[in-house]
């Protein structure tokens, strides 16, 4: 999703957007390439999980700091 053109992503994903016009969801997600919010590994690194949980306590979607490695696990060795 890094790497691939926006209008391409849009369009697998355009089925879970179906009020969205597929330009609106291209120019969407081109914008969410710019700003690095996808990364190329599949691990939520420590400083993205502290970072969510900073907006999360801010918006009171939480009530208290839970800790990495009770939430997050390893994603699974390679085959």
């Amino acid at each position: 999703m890094i790497n691939a053109p926006a209008a391409e992503i849009a369009r697998a994903e355009a089925p879970f957007f179906p009020d969205v016009d597929p330009g609106v969801l291209a120019a969407t997600i081109a914008t969410y390439q710019t700003l690095g919010n996808w990364t190329p590994h599949a691990e939520i690194m420590r400083p993205a999980w502290e970072a969510a949980v900073d907006i999360f306590l801010h918006a009171g979607l939480i009530k208290r700091r839970h800790r990495y490695e009770d939430v997050i696990a390893s994603p699974p060795a390679a085959a």
